[in-house]
C-alpha cells in the first residue's frame, strides 16, 4: 500500500472552467479517467466531490482500517493536477471522441479501461480541455474516433455492414475491438455525452451525467454503453436508424457477454435507464413512462443473466469507487438477532418496513452516513435492504453498517436479492432471449452474498408485469430462507418450502415526507382497509425515508387506530409470526 494518497478538491480544480459546463464536464472526465487508471492496483487518488466523500475517507483512515497512516497530499488547482499527473497523461495518450456521435465517449471510456488511453472530447477551441492537455503535456493521440462512424457502408476496421446507425456502429466496433479484453462479469450502462440542451453542448449536472462514476468502469475494465431497450419506437437520440437497431445492438452486447461466462455467472450492469434525458415521456423523449422503461430495461438484461447496480437519476453520481473497491471485507458478517421471548398475539396488527431503495451503490453510499446521524436510529426495529452485491463496489459501506449501526437495525436484501433483476426472465421461455434457464446461476449468486452477510430475507422481489410464481418461490427460498416481500399487490400470503412470501401493502416514496405523519397514516390505513379483514401483517415499502419519519408514522398509525394494536417488529419476528398465523389459518 502506498503511504501517500492524493486528495483532489473537485470544485477548486474545476474553478478554472468558471461557468462553462462543457469545460467542467471535460476536465472532470479527464480527472476521473486518470483516477480509474492509477487506482487500479491500489489507491492513489481520491476526489473530494460531495459530502459523503469526506465521511468515507475519514472512516477508511481510522485506526485499524486500510488507509490508516496514509499521508494526504492535496491537489487544489489544475496546475497542481498537471504537475502530478502530466507525465502520466503524456504516456497514456489520448482517445479523441466525437461530439457529433456522443456514443463515442462511452467507446473511448471502454478503450481507456482496456488500452490505457484517456478519453477527451475533440474540440479545437483555444480554451478547450484538449488544447489545455496539449499545452501542459504534449500527449499524443493514440485513438481517433472523430468522423469514424457514419451509419453507412461498412463499419470501419471490422468489415461488417453498417447497422444504419452511427451510434450503434460505434458500439458494434467496440464489441469487436474490446469486449474480449473487458471484465466478463461487469457492464456499465451509462448516459453518453449527449447534451442536456438540444441546441448546444450543455452539461449542468455532472453527477447525473454519470461522470464521477467512470473511475470504477475504467479501473475494472468494463464495457460501457447507452442504448434504448425498446424496439417499438425510434430512439430520441438517433431517430433515423432502422426501427429496433438500438435494442438489437443491446441484445448483441448482452449475448456476447453472456457467452463469455457460459451462462454460469451473473453479470452486474452498473447504471439505470437514463430517463432524465432519453427514451421516456419525460421531456417528450419517448412514448413510454419512466417506470415501464425501468421495467423494460430490467427485463432485457435479466434475460441474459444480468443484475443491476441501479444508479438512478437524482443520485446517479458516485465518486471514488476505484478506491472503495480495494477495502478489505471480513470473510463473513453476523447480522442482528431478534429480541428473545417474543410471542405471536393474534390480537395485534404487525408492521414491517422494507427500508429502501438501496439497490444502487450511489444511493447507498450517500444515504448511509446521513441516516447514521439521525437521532432516532435504533429507536425502532428497521429492515434496511442494502442489496449485498453492492459490496463489490462500496465494500466499506457494508463494513461500516455492521460495525456501527445499532442492534435494532437489521440488514437484508432489497430489490430481487443480490442485484436488481426480474426473476421471471430467468426461466424459459425467456422473453428477449432464447437462452436456457438461468435459475441455478441466480441461486448460486445469491447464496454467496446471503451467506457472507448472514441474510435470510428479500425485502422486495420486483417482477415488473409478471407474477412471482411457485417455481420462482422455490428457488428463492433456497437462499431467502425466512421469506420475501414482493410486488404482487393483493396476492395472498404463501408459504413455500418453509419461507413466507407476502405482497407489499403500500409504497411510500421520499416525496411523501412532505406530508405530515398523520396525513400519511390515513393513506396507509386506506391501503390496509383494501386488504382482506383478516390480514394482520403489513409490509410497507419506504424509499429514502429517515429513521425519524418511520417513528413518526408508527406513532401516527397508533393514534389514528388504537384498536388495531399496531406493533412494529424486526424482520425475523415478522416472518416467523406471519408463518405461524398462516399455518393457523389466521392471515390472508
Amino acid at each position: 500500500m502506498k503511504n501517500t494518497l492524493y486528495q483532489l478538491d473537485v470544485e477548486k480544480v474545476l474553478s478554472v472552467c468558471k461557468e462553462d459546463t462543457v469545460l467542467r464536464y471535460d476536465l472532470l472526465k479527464l480527472i476521473v479517467a486518470v483516477q480509474g487508471q492509477v487506482n487500479r492496483e491500489e489507491p492513489e487518488l481520491y476526489l473530494m466531490w460531495q459530502e459523503s466523500d469526506a465521511f468515507w475517507l475519514e472512516y477508511m483512515m481510522r485506526e485499524g482500517k486500510f488507509l490508516h497512516g496514509v499521508q494526504l497530499q492535496p491537489i487544489e488547482d489544475v496546475d497542481r493536477f498537471f504537475e502530478v499527473y502530466g507525465g502520466f497523461i503524456h504516456d497514456c495518450g489520448l482517445a479523441l471522441w466525437d461530439y457529433q456521435v456522443p456514443a463515442t465517449m462511452n467507446v473511448a471510456t471502454t478503450a481507456s479501461g482496456v488500452d490505457g488511453v484517456l478519453p477527451v472530447r475533440f474540440d479545437e477551441r483555444e480554451e478547450s480541455i484538449l488544447q489545455l492537455i496539449r499545452r501542459k503535456t504534449g500527449a499524443p493521440v493514440r485513438l481517433n474516433l472523430v468522423n469514424k462512424f457514419t451509419g453507412k457502408g461498412e463499419i470501419p476496421d471490422i468489415g461488417r455492414p453498417s447497422s444504419g446507425s452511427a451510434k450503434c456502429d460505434a458500439y458494434l466496433w467496440a464489441l469487436d475491438q474490446y469486449l474480449d479484453r473487458t471484465n466478463p462479469k461487469l457492464l456499465f450502462y451509462t448516459l453518453d455525452a449527449c447534451s442536456w440542451d438540444d441546441s448546444k453542448p450543455y452539461y449542468p449536472d455532472l453527477g447525473n451525467a454519470f461522470v464521477p462514476n467512470h473511475d470504477y468502469a475504467i479501473a475494472k475494465r468494463a464495457f460501457v454503453f447507452d442504448l434504448s431497450s425498446y424496439g417499438d419506437e425510434l430512439p430520441c437520440d438517433d431517430p433515423d436508424q432502422p426501427l429496433g437497431t438500438d435494442l438489437n445492438t443491446m441484445k448483441e452486447i448482452l449475448k456476447r457477454q453472456y457467452d463469455r461466462t457460459f451462462g454460469k455467472e451473473m453479470i452486474t450492469v452498473c447504471g439505470f435507464n437514463p430517463w432524465q434525458q432519453k427514451y421516456t415521456t419525460h421531456l417528450n423523449k419517448g412514448k413510454h413512462d419512466g417506470v415501464p422503461a425501468e421495467w423494460q430495461f430490467t427485463e432485457v438484461i435479466s434475460a441474459y443473466n444480468c443484475v443491476k447496480d441501479a444508479d438512478a437519476y437524482g443520485m446517479c453520481g458516485l465518486a471514488n469507487a476505484s478506491v472503495f473497491s480495494h477495502y478489505p471485507l471480513k470473510k463473513k458478517y453476523t447480522n442482528r438477532k431478534p429480541k428473545p421471548g417474543q410471542v405471536y398475539d393474534p390480537n395485534k396488527t404487525y408492521i414491517l418496513f422494507y427500508v429502501g431503495d438501496y439497490d444502487a451503490a450511489a444511493w447507498t453510499c450517500r444515504m448511509i452516513p446521513k441516516w447514521y446521524q439521525d437521532e432516532n436510529l435504533g429507536k425502532n426495529p428497521l429492515m434496511w435492504c442494502f442489496n449485498p452485491n453492492l459490496s463489490d463496489r462500496i465494500p466499506q459501506a457494508f463494513d461500516f453498517i455492521y460495525e456501527n449501526y445499532t442492534d435494532n437495525d437489521f440488514f437484508e436484501a432489497g430489490d430481487s436479492g443480490a442485484g436488481y433483476n426480474n426473476p421471471r426472465l430467468l426461466y424459459p421461455p425467456r422473453v428477449h432471449s432464447d437462452l436456457p434457464s438461468g435459475a441455478e446461476t441466480y441461486v448460486k449468486h445469491n447464496q454467496y452474498y446471503f451467506d457472507k452477510f448472514d441474510m435470510h430475507i428479500i425485502g422486495f422481489i420486483i417482477n415488473g408485469y409478471y407474477l412471482t410464481d411457485k417455481q420462482q418461490m422455490r428457488d428463492i427460498a433456497r437462499f431467502a430462507t425466512e421469506g420475501a416481500g414482493h410486488n404482487g399487490y393483493g396476492d395472498p400470503t404463501k408459504i413455500v418450502d418453509g419461507a413466507v412470501f407476502m405482497p407489499h401493502t403500500w409504497d411510500m416514496a421520499q416525496g411523501h415526507e412532505q406530508k405530515s405523519a398523520d396525513e400519511l397514516a390515513q393513506i396507509a390505513l386506506k391501503h390496509i382497509d383494501e386488504c382482506p379483514k383478516n390480514k394482520k401483517f403489513h409490509l410497507f415499502r419506504t424509499i429514502l425515508i429517515s429513521p425519524t419519519f418511520h417513528d413518526e408514522l408508527v406513532q401516527a398509525l397508533r393514534r389514528a387506530r388504537p384498536e388495531a394494536n399496531f406493533e412494529l417488529v424486526d424482520p425475523h419476528t415478522f416472518f416467523r409470526f406471519a408463518k405461524e398465523a398462516k399455518e393457523k389459518g389466521l392471515t390472508y
